[in-house]
C-alpha cells in the first residue's frame, strides 16, 4: 500500500490528475480479476472466512489468499504505474542522449519500445475513425458482425504496423545510422542537482538492500499472510514510499536550489 499511494501521488504530478484517474479505474478491475483468481486457486490456508459447497464443488474463501491476492495485484498495478511515469518522464531524446554513447542501437531500440503502445493506440483510433465514414462500426451489431469487423481493423493496423517499420528502416540507413558518431538534437548538461539525485537514490538503494537482507517485512508462504501489519514492517513501509516519493523530493530539491 505504501508503494502503490507514494506511485499514485508521484504519477497524479507528472501525468496529471485525469490520466492518473483513468489508470486507477482499470487498475480496480485488474485488482479484482487477480483477487477472483487468487483466492479460486488458494482454498487450503487458513483462516478460511467463508465455505461453500454445492454437490462436489467446493470453495473456500481463505484469508491469506485474500491479502496474498491484493498483495500481488498492487505489485502489478505499481509496475504500470512506473512504466507510465517513465514514459512521461523520459523523452525520446533523453533516452537517446544517454544511451546512445554506449550503445545507440540499443538506445533506438528502447525508444521504440517505449512509445510503441501510444503509437499502436494512436493508430488504432485512427483507423476505427475512418472506417465510421465507410459505416464500419465495431459497437452496434451481431456478435459475428462486430467479431468480423474487430479483425478487419486489426488486420489493417498490422498491414500499416509493418508498412511503417519498413519505412523508418529505409529512412534510418538512408541517414546513415550507425555509421558513425552522431550529433544530438538536444543537449543535456551535468548540474548539482543530478550529482544530488544520483547521492539520494544509492542511499536509498543501500537501505533497501539492508533491509532485504535482515528480511523485514517479508514473507516465504501465502499461509503467512495472516495480518496485514507487524511492527517488523516498519521500515519497509518508510523506505519504500520514500524511494517512490524520490523524483518529487528530488523535484523539490532542485527547485529549492534553483530560487
Amino acid at each position: 500500500m505504501a508503494e502503490f499511494i507514494a506511485l499514485t501521488i508521484t504519477a497524479t504530478y507528472y501525468l496529471g490528475g485525469r490520466k492518473t484517474a483513468r489508470q486507477l479505474k482499470y487498475a480496480v478491475s485488474f485488482l479484482l480479476m487477480i483477487l477472483f483468481f487468487n483466492t479460486l486457486l488458494n482454498q487450503k490456508f487458513p483462516p478460511i472466512l467463508w465455505h461453500f459447497k454445492w454437490g462436489i464443488l467446493t470453495f473456500k474463501f481463505s484469508y491469506p489468499a485474500f491479502l496474498y491476492g491484493i498483495a500481488m495485484a498492487i505489485v502489478l498495478i505499481a509496475m504500470l504505474f512506473v512504466f507510465s511515469v517513465l514514459n512521461a518522464v523520459l523523452t525520446p531524446s533523453k533516452l537517446i542522449y544517454v544511451f546512445s554513447p554506449i550503445a545507440p542501437r540499443l538506445a533506438v531500440l528502447v525508444t521504440i519500445s517505449f512509445t510503441l503502445v501510444t503509437s499502436f493506440t494512436d493508430r488504432l483510433k485512427r483507423i476505427l475513425r475512418l472506417q465510421k465514414t465507410r459505416n464500419v462500426d465495431v459497437v452496434n451489431g451481431s456478435l459475428k458482425t462486430r467479431t468480423q469487423k474487430t479483425l478487419h481493423i486489426f488486420e489493417i493496423l498490422l498491414q500499416d504496423a509493418l508498412s511503417s517499420a519498413m519505412e523508418t528502416a529505409n529512412l534510418m540507413d538512408a541517414r546513415g545510422f550507425g555509421a558513425a558518431k552522431r550529433t544530438h538534437y538536444r543537449s543535456y548538461h551535468w548540474q548539482f542537482s543530478d550529482l544530488l539525485f544520483i547521492t539520494i537514490a544509492t542511499v536509498m538503494l543501500v537501505a533497501t538492500i539492508g533491509v532485504r537482507i535482515l528480511s523485514m517485512g517479508t514473507s516465504r508462504s501465502v499461509a503467512n499472510f495472516t495480518t496485514i501489519f507487524t511492527p517488523g514492517d516498519t521500515w519497509p513501509i518508510v523506505v519504500t514510499a520514500l524511494l517512490f516519493l524520490l523524483p518529487l523530493i528530488s523535484e523539490g530539491v532542485y527547485r529549492s536550489c534553483k530560487n
